[in-house]
Formats: structure tokens, C-alpha cells, sequence
């Protein structure tokens, strides 16, 4: 009998991920909780993976500079919203998204892809378009920003400089000040009513903002051609058994509200797997983004970032 071929996977830690691990087909799935900063720099530097979480908008822009060394499989499993992730100072005089033209916003990395999301909202919902925002970021990028962005790049910290009030705004889904009690916080989010604001979105738009998917490194999916399909029915089998859980941390959104209130917003499942319909749009919103962001300059198609047959794949 074949011993199964171990094959590592890098990615959060997550709820719907505690099961991956195991035997599946001729494989045994090895899941780590990574710090995904780590992960990120691993891939962007070139090193060698055989399976890892990734941002999709830089995948996108990897491919088409032709740096990149792995392939997407329909397997989503970073989702947020992003009307919230943008912070003022409790003492700010800023309280709506158009209050921001002008201003001088911070962030960390500005192609990541839950800022590509957050820009382009502002822009459609809000008419707010994103080079009438003063944007300070890291010194170190992952890619150069477009010199139509007014992308100012700095060593300090942006959410200490926003503290400091040198910094009007700061965009982040998680900053350090949410870490502390809330009577020594010294931020708080531009939208006082983010939730409601988030759930009319997702009522209307039927988009749960997909951040990040999983990839397959070209080296380790040329030797294992059925690797894909066995992952997405190893991730698929986890989900539904965290489901059956009800924990919400990391599946649902507005972790406060009651599970029942929310789940059935999402039909039952907020992280659906493979090409359907709805992931689907949510891509090809998200594409129309990054085009339109000018971070890429040709719009990939679905072959193009999904390559291996996963239109097939269902749950």
C-alpha cells in the first residue's frame, strides 16, 4: 500500500480550518496556523510552499508581472467587510466617509486587498474617489503604488501617527488600540453604525468581500495534479463541521450579534466554496477594482486565476 504524500498547509487560524488535517484521497493534509504577515513575505520573497493561504489582489498583480509562482484554487477563506476598518481619534470631527476627501489617511500596506475593497466601496457607494485622499503608508511596500494615488510612504507607524494626531484617518481591520479596554482606547471607527451600514451592503450587493484563497505552489501541484480537488473537499468537509458548531469568531461577521440572527443572512453559509454564481460576482467585483485602481492594467480572467478545472468542483 502507497503511504500518502504529506502535504503542508500554511494559513490563519481559523475555525472552519481545525478538521483539514488528515488523510484524504492519496494525501495527508498537515494544516499550520501561520502568522499570515510571515506567509506573505515568504511567498512576495519567492521561497518555496507547497500550500498556502494568499492575498488575491496580489496574486493578481504577481500574475500579470509574471512573478508568480503558484496558482489559485477556489478555496476563499479570508471574508470581511470594510466599511468599518476606518479609524479616527475619539476626539475626531470626522463622522462620515466623505468627511476623508482631503484628508491624510493612513495605512500599512496599501495593495492589500481589504484597502482595494475599502477604496473601491468609497468610490461606488460614495463618490468618494480614492486619489482625492492624501494616503500615507509603510516605507517598505509590496508593490509600488500608482503616482495617481498621492501615496506618501513613511517610516513611522501610521496608527501611532493618527494617535499622535498627525494623521487624520487610519485604515486597518484590526489596529492594536482594539487590543486594549475600551475605556483606554483612543480610536474609534469613522462610522458609529458600521454593522448596519455592512449588513444593508451585503442585502443589496449580495457580496461578503473575499480577501484571501488558497494556492498551490506550481512545483508541488506538477507532481500531485489532483492536489486541488482534494483540498477543496478537505476544506469543504472542515467548514461544515464548524457550522454544525455555531462558534462565530472567525465564520461570521459582527461576532456580537447572535449566531441564528446572522447565519440565515448567509443562507446558511457565510464561506461557500468553489466558482459558484455569487463568488463568482465577488471576483469579478474585486478585479473591476484593481483595474479600475490602476494596481493592474489587464483584467485576468477566471482561467486565468483558477486554472485547474475548479468551475467543475461543488459542495
Amino acid at each position: 500500500m502507497t503511504k500518502p504524500k504529506k502535504i503542508n498547509i500554511m494559513g490563519g487560524d481559523y475555525e472552519f480550518t481545525l478538521d483539514v488535517s488528515g488523510p484524504i484521497d492519496n494525501y495527508d493534509l498537515n494544516y499550520l496556523p501561520s502568522n499570515l504577515p510571515d506567509i506573505y513575505k515568504k511567498i512576495l520573497n519567492q521561497e518555496n510552499f507547497q500550500v498556502s493561504e494568499f492575498s488575491i489582489s496580489n496574486y493578481c498583480m504577481m500574475l500579470e508581472r509574471n512573478i508568480c509562482q503558484m496558482i489559485a484554487i477556489p478555496v476563499f477563506v479570508n471574508r470581511g467587510f470594510r466599511h468599518g476598518i476606518i479609524w479616527v481619534r475619539k476626539d475626531s470631527e470626522l463622522n462620515s466617509v466623505n468627511d476623508l476627501k482631503n484628508c491624510k489617511v493612513g495605512i500599512k500596506e496599501y495593495s492589500q486587498t481589504a484597502a482595494v475593497w475599502l477604496r473601491g466601496i468609497l468610490l461606488e457607494e460614495y463618490n468618494l474617489h480614492w486619489s482625492s485622499i492624501n494616503w500615507y503608508a509603510n516605507e517598505k511596500q509590496r508593490f509600488v503604488p500608482p503616482p495617481q494615488a498621492n501615496v506618501r510612504l513613511i517610516r513611522n507607524d501610521p496608527e501611532e501617527l493618527l494617535i499622535k494626531g498627525e494623521l487624520d484617518a487610519y485604515v486597518a481591520p484590526r489596529p492594536f488600540d482594539i487590543k486594549k479596554s475600551p475605556k483606554d482606547r483612543v480610536l474609534r471607527p469613522l462610522l458609529n453604525n458600521y454593522v448596519e451600514v455592512e449588513r444593508k451592503y451585503f442585502e443589496t450587493s449580495g457580496i461578503y468581500p473575499i480577501n484571501h484563497c488558497l494556492m498551490i505552489h506550481h512545483d508541488t501541484l506538477t507532481k500531485n495534479p489532483g492536489l486541488g480537488y482534494s483540498i477543496f473537499k478537505a476544506y469543504s468537509k472542515s467548514k461544515k463541521k464548524a457550522l454544525k458548531r455555531k462558534l462565530g469568531a472567525t465564520l461570521l461577521p459582527w461576532v456580537d450579534r447572535q449566531w441564528s440572527e446572522i447565519i440565515e443572512l448567509f443562507d446558511n453559509d457565510p464561506y461557500p466554496q468553489g466558482l459558484t454564481e455569487h463568488n463568482i460576482k465577488n471576483i469579478s467585483k474585486l478585479i473591476n477594482y484593481l483595474h479600475e485602481q490602476k494596481l493592474i492594467e489587464v483584467k485576468p480572467t477566471l482561467d486565468d486565476l483558477f486554472p485547474v478545472e475548479s468551475h467543475l468542483w461543488r459542495e
